[in-house]
């Protein structure tokens, strides 16, 4: 009898039967983020519904030599959550409760696998305010959100899912559970460990809870789509719009291509009079009585001084949502319709239009030939460069291609003392590149952490941290 076979019927006897599963569907799909880049290959799905549980789970796991790959909403972009080497899966997805929502402190207290979207929805039948936000916050888990640093759309203003972790509980790949800073604002007293797990992709342990900050929500939105006649205007108008607006909470960039796609495949209607060769999304919290004025006038001085070419501002909730959709759903449309190759990268905002300039040439010289899209969120320095497989050409070759090309797009983002993950993660994806962001210091110290949270290795493994040469 296998090893595996012996951990499978040790873990049916140990959870009910139905929490373990070892057919090729559901190791098919739980094995997968949204990435295709990686063939998942999983040889057990776990679905624990207690922090005990998830304690034996990883208790006999570690005693069988058996790695674990944790599993939020699997919507992630690196393959972080992609198990290949015959791991067991560990999904959170029946740890959904919604523990306390404390309006005193104004914190919420929940179970991993809650979905973000629910975060968001508690918080608002309180009259409080959960800022972050991105497209699959419907499918997002608390937990991945947290394992990754989710961003999105508001960083610019709210900053990204580390500034509201308030507190964590979680299990450690030596199957301890902690309990950090639990629902303290202030804490000085050592090492903050809670922060060790914020980002860390699963490679340290499993969150299974987690008490979140809330805040006042504000009044109203406004959002503005811009035409712009070429990428140089960016930045002038970001700075002008950071002077003039006080409550600036998105600044969002979106590519002709970008817009075009989505407009089309959407059959969504082009909000501007002409395209463009640039558009930017903002959107501007209206939290006094004359901000929608101030805003009118902000976009028409914006116009007269030659910073666009175009602007409509929302004049109505259902015309604000609207302009949110065409970015919200440009990275949906593009995977609905595409084979993607997918780059997250960030640089200081100030390096942003000769970044883009220079990127344009080094996409050209690394992806000659292929389509591709750019968007993000321009207000804290991150991009999303997205590679169009053409039809004609093999996934395996596609990938393959792209993977060596990288390199071209990475020198770029290393010269401009940039990030080849600003929010999407590192995973498998981005693993084998972290030298182009971190020092070889930097990549043994995470190498010491993880010993010694996780001595066994065996939590997700061959994950973020590059893996050393076998002797």
């Amino acid at each position: 009898m296998s090893e595996i076979s012996i951990l499978e019927s040790e873990l049916r006897a140990h959870l009910a039967p139905h929490l373990v599963l070892s057919d090729e569907h559901s190791k098919q799909f739980y094995g997968r983020d949204w990435i295709r880049d990686f063939v998942p290959a999983p040889s057990l799905v776990v679905l624990p519904e207690t922090v005990e549980q998830v304690q034996s789970i990883v208790t006999m796991c570690g005693r069988h030599g058996a790695s674990l790959v944790p599993s939020g909403g699997r919507t992630g972009l690196s393959g972080g959550a992609t198990a290949t080497r015959g791991e067991v899966v560990l999904s959170l997805e029946r740890m959904r409760s919604v523990l306390e929502v404390n309006p005193i402190d104004r914190t919420i207290r929940c179970q991993a696998g809650v979905p973000l979207e629910r975060i968001q929805s508690e918080a608002s039948q309180r009259e409080l305010y959960f800022p972050v936000d991105f497209s699959s916050r419907g499918s997002a888990q608390v937990g991945g959100a947290i394992s990754t640093n989710a961003g999105g759309i508001r960083v610019i203003r709210y900053g990204n899912m580390r500034d509201w972790v308030l507190g964590l509980k979680v299990v450690t790949g030596r199957a301890e559970i902690l309990e950090l800073n639990g629902s303290l604002f202030k804490n000085n007293t050592g090492y903050d460990l809670r922060s060790l797990f914020i980002g860390a992709e699963g490679t340290l342990g499993i969150i299974v809870e987690a008490t979140l900050k809330l805040t006042t929500p504000p009044r109203d939105a406004t959002r503005v789509m811009c035409g712009l006649s070429g990428n140089d205007a960016i930045l002038p108008l970001l700075t002008f719009c950071r002077g003039k607006l006080r409550d600036l909470s998105a600044f969002e960039f979106i590519d002709s291509t970008a817009f075009t796609e989505v407009i089309a495949r959407r059959n969504l209607r082009n909000p501007l009079a002409s395209m463009y060769s640039a558009y930017v999304l903002v959107e501007c919290e209206t939290n006094s009585a004359n901000a929608m004025e101030r805003v009118a006038e902000t976009f028409s001085e914006a116009h007269e001084k030659g910073l666009i070419a175009d602007a409509v501002v929302s004049e109505s909730q259902a015309q604000s949502q609207e302009l949110m959709n065409i970015r919200d759903l440009v990275s949906e449309t593009l995977s609905q319709h595409y084979t993607l190759h997918k780059n997250d990268i960030s640089v200081p905002v100030p390096a942003i239009p000769a970044f883009i300039q220079e990127l344009s040439d080094s996409i050209e010289q690394a992806y000659g030939g292929f389509k591709v899209v750019i968007f993000g969120h321009i207000g804290d320095g991150n991009l999303h460069v997205n590679v169009l497989k053409p039809v004609h050409m093999s996934d395996h070759d596609f990938w393959k291609s792209c993977q060596e090309s990288d390199r071209t797009i990475f020198s770029t983002v290393r010269k401009y003392k940039g990030s080849v993950s600003a929010e999407h993660g590192v995973g498998l994806l981005k693993r084998d590149f972290l030298h182009y962001s971190r020092t070889a210091e930097e990549i043994e110290i995470m190498r010491g952490i993880k010993r010694v949270l996780d001595p066994l290795g065996i939590m997700n493994p061959g994950k973020v941290i590059p893996e050393l040469p076998r002797m």
